[in-house]
């Protein structure tokens, strides 16, 4: 096939039924005949019938299809298994339940040319296939994967997301890869994986930039429409969030917790109880949880920080016993 120029990540977890719809908006894309480009599926130990899926589609694309597996349980890990395996000097990435517009990766990747960026970030657009809840604010939403920031191409300084977006790929030789402790992985739902990555170029002065035309259409789980899953993704983004907080030594800490978190955790909570509108009631909800979700991980991160201290205290201890 020849040089490739564009690889496309996709990981995958037990979503036979929509990675095939997804599968199929790819065969759609329309690229210029002069780019080469490769899709990379990479298999995060499915149990269903994904790699049946991956294998059919692969026989009558017209484009380069690998089908990778990794078997380490963890979003992140799937990520580098596919960028150790991505040929391209651009990658992007999508997931395994969206609808790709037809010229996404066209617009996504052209930006890298036109900006000289180091990233791009692409619009994602919520699918409403059953009725929105009434009690949703879309603004800034992302428990629905919604990313809409307007109708112009811009430089941006906040993270793309993981489902629309792409990258060159030495910015992974010059600031590393995914971290393994983000990322849902079957036990631990703390995410960000994606936008950590993001920030840490941004952190180093990297261009960013906004293309609305690169367009991924995200059908809504009606799982996610419910309060209770909302709340939950809330709590693991401040746990994620905490996790990923370079906080200083010098920090006044309550029980392992940095002071400042109290104050927005109390002035949330309070406008929480005095809200009487439905929206703002839960959405002062939503940012308690996760003020909480902070609370609890900077509680766990000292006592795991603690214990390893302990443990090196008491390693050369034995080491001088033995002698």
């Amino acid at each position: 096939m020849g040089q490739i120029d564009i690889s496309v990540i996709l990981c995958t977890y037990n979503r036979a039924a929509s990675l095939l719809s997804t599968l199929a908006s790819l065969a759609c894309l329309r690229m210029p005949p002069d780019v080469k480009w490769e899709l990379l599926v990479v298999d995060n130990n499915s149990k269903d019938e994904t790699r049946d899926v991956v294998d059919e589609f692969a026989k009558t694309a017209d484009i380069c299809v690998q089908y990778l597996f990794e078997g380490q349980q963890g979003k992140s890990a799937a990520l580098n298994t596919g960028l150790s395996a991505a040929k391209g000097k651009i990658i992007a990435f999508t997931d395994d339940d969206v609808v790709a517009d037809p010229d996404w990766l066209l617009f996504l990747t052209r930006a890298f040319a036109e900006y000289d960026c180091a990233a791009v970030a692409g619009k994602i657009v919520p699918v409403w296939n059953h009725p929105k809840p009434e009690w949703l604010e879309m603004e800034g939403q992302q428990a629905v994967l919604n990313f809409d920031l307007g109708v112009e191409e811009k430089q941006i300084d906040c993270p793309p997301f993981g489902a629309n977006s792409a990258f060159r790929k030495e910015t992974f030789q010059k600031y590393g890869v995914f971290r393994l402790d983000l990322g849902p992985n079957g036990k631990d739902r703390v995410l960000s994986e994606d936008t950590e990555f993001a920030n840490r170029l941004i952190a180093a002065g990297e261009k960013v930039w906004y293309v609305p035309e690169a367009i991924i259409y995200h059908p809504v789980d009606p799982r996610r429409a419910s309060k209770s899953f909302f709340l939950q993704f809330f709590y693991n983004d401040g746990r994620a969030a905490m996790r990923t907080l370079d906080c200083p030594k010098d920090t006044v800490r309550y029980w392992g917790v940095p002071r400042w978190i109290f104050r927005p955790l109390t002035r949330n909570f309070l406008a929480w109880m005095l809200s009487v509108s439905a929206r703002p009631r839960f959405r002062y909800k939503c940012r308690t949880y996760a003020d909480l979700g902070k609370v609890a991980e900077a509680w766990a991160l000292s006592r795991r920080a603690a214990n390893a201290k302990k443990t090196r205290k008491v390693r050369p201890t034995a080491e001088r016993a033995e002698l």
